[in-house]
């Protein structure tokens, strides 16, 4: 039988850890565990999951890090951490990403599971696997906002082409689900890593294969001034289009994260795949015209007609 190995990064989680590590505890699929990160909490985070760890000590388990690192590189190490330990059962393990303030829907570790042995059989599961899902948006008191998150933001999967994501992430952390052979490829080194998610989505991508599940599988919680819902699109645009500083910021930031993909995977990559991320990761070296002439060779596109027009404005 399968089994679920749930990396759970918390840091000051205390106001909301309760009703996630709750929701997961109801899960219709049994077969789980949950291996707790905490990144050096300074409120009653530990406490609670401590209470946690001794109601369900087969079930849950705690470590905390000796240094505060940071969300993505929290994630990343702590999937190293479990995937080394977990080297030795006999058993299919799977691992998914956890947020501290979300709510899980009953099913979503069954129907995650499901359609990854799907994509398995399809290409062996020998090759990296990841699946994502859509998710529901509410508020901070769990109030609904969305039925989508994608279609709120207007954010397309239909292409999920390692030149796209090379350029855009297009995973919910939180939803997704890895193969063993998938987390076997992570590497060590995290420093330019922008998001955890991401990054595992390029390895998939470029080594094995990556799908949407459009099924929503949990409640992801907007906090206050972080809502991306239907209506905010129009402004989420403008704000941008009115932060050349910010953009230019986030550009640099995702080439740089190109260029330390290609560093570490370079011998491994087939042709096509080492030439897109090559020339991906050296376009802040092109000349104005020369960017826009990869950009649009390779299709670095983003989601939508406007986030590409402020790409090719901004690059």
């Amino acid at each position: 039988m399968s089994r679920i190995e749930i990396i759970l990064s918390t840091y000051n989680g205390e106001k909301y850890i309760r009703e996630q590590l709750d929701s997961i505890i109801r899960s219709s699929f049994k077969n789980w565990h949950i291996s707790i990160s905490d990144d050096c909490s300074a409120d009653s985070t530990c406490d609670i999951l401590r209470e946690y760890v001794q109601k369900y000590s087969t079930k849950i388990s705690l470590h905390i890090n000796d240094s505060n690192m940071g969300s993505t590189v929290n994630f990343l190490t702590a999937l190293k951490r479990v995937s080394r330990e977990e080297s030795e059962c006999g058993e299919p393990v799977y691992y998914m990403f956890c947020d501290q303030d979300d709510v899980w829907l009953k099913d979503k570790l069954y129907v995650t599971l499901k359609a990854m042995k799907r994509l398995e059989r399809k290409i062996g599961s020998v090759k990296p696997s990841l699946i994502f899902t859509d998710a529901v948006l509410v508020g901070s008191d769990l109030s609904y906002i969305d039925n989508s998150f994608y279609k709120s933001g207007h954010r397309s999967v239909r292409n999920l082409s390692l030149s796209r994501l090379l350029i855009e992430n297009k995973c919910i952390g939180c939803t997704i689900m890895m193969n063993r052979a998938l987390v076997d490829m992570l590497g060590s080194k995290y420093e330019n890593v922008r998001y955890h998610d991401w990054w595992m989505a390029l390895i998939a991508s470029a080594f094995g294969g990556i799908r949407f599940l459009r099924i929503p599988t949990l409640l992801y919680r907007q906090h206050s001034g972080n809502q991306v819902g239907q209506s905010d699109f129009s402004a989420y645009v403008k704000s941008r289009m009115n932060s050349r500083n910010d953009i230019e910021h986030r550009l640099a930031e995702t080439i740089t994260q190109a260029q330390a993909f290609y560093e570490c995977y370079k011998g491994r990559l087939g042709y096509k795949n080492a030439m897109v991320v090559n020339e991906f990761s050296k376009l802040s070296s092109k000349s104005f015209f020369m960017k826009r002439f990869l950009i649009l060779r390779y299709r670095f596109f983003k989601s939508g007609l406007l986030r590409n027009i402020a790409l090719l404005f901004f690059i």
